[in-house]
């Protein structure tokens, strides 16, 4: 898959290596790796805002800042696993090196719903952030209208991988814009809207608000960090040495939780909290609640500055929502590509599209998924779910660099989480193990909390569950737990309805013989190599039919020398079958009444998958049936045998024809 559009770094299975000096080789380069960063998480204020000031009120300042501090904890984390590995996939990366596929899979499809609701959400956001423009926007059928054609234009353009290279640059200009946005809010909010006393005015701890909705705010508040996965899926393109790696991680750790403080002390004085029917409340949450940067810069005064504000902010923030919905769908094309090379989703849902190596059928899915997310228009419930698979999927994360650093302690980091505590011979990551248990309480309280979250959210991970278990039990033939990867090739062809794993190969003692064997030891071999198992799952099952007559038992003493044949045919087809890598091969002699009668029986007692069957050589009698020749009304190669497999196979027949006689 051409880069940036889906493939991963490096192949699968195998971890990306430092450089000898110790660098992450690749990429964007120094100057511009914040801004891009900045770029995967910044936008996530324009819609976090006011979903999180509605319950948090006068507290939404410290709650940003609370939940800044696990973001930071986090980065941590995801840099030290993204510079380790050089993958994408995030925390479901992370836990494949740390623990096994099971485990992996719960982390990605937590992940993949988190994607579909940024989506959603920046959609939702574009048509408010364009009211400046238009009051139109915010009616439903145009709020809906807008979004949908968003969601259709970040499909199209992630299928024709628009995305791809040599857009990093004009990427980090729209982030320095985004960033240069949110900066200005803030100064010119100190200027014209300073009144501190409005933080603390409805402020009544614990009460209101009170515990409850404390937790509620602070966990979605992490909607704020929306874009940590896709920020981490820029591990493979990242050239930055290890003294300039920390000073990036810790600038965007402190950085991203500051801006949205400083953020959110500007809303709350601008749009500030208010005493209400049901008690203290906030436009943030309520009028403002999908565009809510918007509505703090319109209650600026006097009149001219709201107005150069609001144009501003329609001008910057609706493209930065586009690029926003764009990129996270390019974090569920690489994450499905991820998935599917590694066996956890069948092969047809990540499926390239040959010219643009882009995963177009799960894109297309993920598209009408992002749109029913829309339907509701209800941003409160999307971030109340988000926060069920970031908690999740975030812990998974951490519980992930914990265990390799005893799993694999001596394995290169590039970069490592500072102030580590010693566990035998390994150096566990005291802040990996605080954030641990803060993002597992978080994880707890969603689901004590957050009844809608906790119902689909559950719901989502129930389906994903059985849809993993069935797949990788009935089709992949393997455990829940053991890796299976295949190569970008499986993905850019039709993958076939049956995997040619077992085949039955019927022998006649000719010397087409040979052939028929190569053919299917050829479709074994590489089924063996696209499976990646290497340990001889592929099958073929040679049988040589003997057909004894309807005058004599089945079990009665037939010639020797028939016998014999068959046991040469076998023992040939054997030798050629065992040249072939990871295949296995075994052979039987079946007696019948009918050859073909018996190629049948030994089809559903193997349970073959398959039945490779050598064709009969053309007859020179050019006559039908009535003089000795094949009859025309079917293909030459077809005998009575061979028709009566055709017509009656339980499984899939693959005919090879033989050459034409001399």
């Amino acid at each position: 898959m051409s880069e940036p559009s889906g493939a991963p770094g490096t192949e699968p299975g195998k971890s990306g290596q430092g450089g000898k000096d110790g660098r992450l080789q690749r990429g964007l380069g120094v100057p511009w790796l914040f801004a891009a960063a900045y770029s995967a998480v910044g936008f996530s204020i324009y819609f976090a805002l006011g979903v999180v000031a509605d319950r948090g009120l006068g507290l939404t300042p410290l709650i940003f800042l609370a939940s800044g501090l696990l973001f930071g904890l986090t980065t941590l984390s995801y840099v030290e696993g993204g510079a380790m590995f050089r993958e994408r996939g995030g925390s479901s990366s992370f836990a494949r090196h740390a623990f096994n596929e099971l485990i992996a899979f719960i982390a990605g499809w937590a992940i993949l719903i988190d994607y579909l609701i940024v989506i959603a959400l920046a959609a939702l956001s574009v048509p408010h952030y364009l009211e400046p423009i238009s009051g139109s926007f915010d009616k439903p059928v145009l709020e809906i209208g807008v979004a949908g054609a968003v969601i259709a234009a970040v499909c199209v353009l992630n299928i024709l991988n628009v995305t791809g290279r040599g857009k990093q640059r004009s990427l980090a200009f729209l982030a320095l814009a985004d960033l240069g946005l949110q900066l200005a809010v803030i100064v010119v909010g100190l200027l014209v809207v300073f009144h501190p006393d409005r933080l603390t005015e409805h402020l009544d701890l614990f009460n209101q608000p009170n515990f409850k909705d404390i937790v509620y705010a602070a966990v979605v508040a992490m909607l704020a960090y929306a874009g940590i996965e896709a920020a981490s899926d820029l591990a493979p393109d990242i050239e930055v040495d290890r003294a300039d790696l920390k000073r990036i991680a810790s600038l965007s750790a402190v950085a991203v939780p500051l801006v949205y403080a400083g953020m959110a002390a500007i809303a709350l004085m601008a749009v500030p909290v208010v005493a209400g029917p049901h008690g203290p409340e906030t436009a943030l949450g309520g009028q403002y609640v999908k565009d809510p940067v918007l509505g703090v810069v319109s209650s600026f005064h006097p009149r001219w500055v709201a107005e150069i504000m609001r144009w501003m902010v329609a001008l910057i923030a609706a493209p930065v929502l586009f690029w926003a919905a764009n990129t996270s769908m390019l974090g569920v094309s690489r994450h499905i590509y991820t998935l599917a090379i590694n066996r956890q989703i069948p092969s047809w849902l990540g499926k390239l599209e040959r010219r643009n190596a882009t995963p177009y059928v799960a894109i297309t899915i993920c598209g009408f998924i992002a749109l029913g997310l829309v339907l509701p228009r209800n941003v409160k419930v999307l971030a109340g779910i988000y926060a069920f698979g970031a908690t999740l999927a975030i812990t998974i994360a951490h519980l992930a660099i914990i265990r390799l650093r005893v799993k694999a302690p001596d394995k290169n980091r590039p970069f490592r989480i500072p102030w580590g505590i010693r566990w035998g011979e390994a150096e566990l990551p005291l802040p990996a193990i605080v954030a641990a248990i803060l993002s597992a309480l978080a994880f707890i309280s969603v689901l004590a909390y957050h009844t809608t979250a906790r119902w689909v959210g559950i719901g989502w991970m129930a389906f994903g569950l059985l849809f993993y278990v069935v797949y990788r039990k009935l089709f992949e033939g393997t455990t829940l737990t053991k890796r299976v990867s295949v190569t970008e090739k499986a993905l850019t062809k039709q993958v076939p309805e049956v995997e040619f794993r077992n085949i039955l190969v019927p022998v006649f003692g000719t010397r087409f013989d040979d052939d028929i064997v190569a053919t299917a030891g050829r479709l074994a071999a590489a089924e063996a190599e696209e499976s990646g198992s290497g340990d001889a799952d592929a099958h073929l099952d040679v049988v040589f039919v003997i057909e004894v007559p309807l005058t004599l038992p089945l079990d009665a003493q037939l010639p020797q020398e028939r016998e014999d044949e068959a046991q040469r045919a076998l023992a040939r087809a054997r030798e050629v079958g065992e040249e072939y890598e990871d295949v296995e091969v075994s052979t039987e002699v079946i007696r019948a009444r009918k050859v073909g009668a018996g190629i049948l029986e030994a089809a559903r007692r193997s349970n073959s998958e398959a039945i490779v069957i050598g064709g009969e050589p053309p007859t020179k009698i050019r006559g039908g049936a009535m003089i000795g020749g094949i009859g025309a009304t079917k293909p030459a190669e077809i005998g009575a045998a061979t028709e009566y497999v055709l017509k009656k196979a339980p499984c899939r027949v693959l005919l090879t024809a033989p050459p034409e006689p001399e």
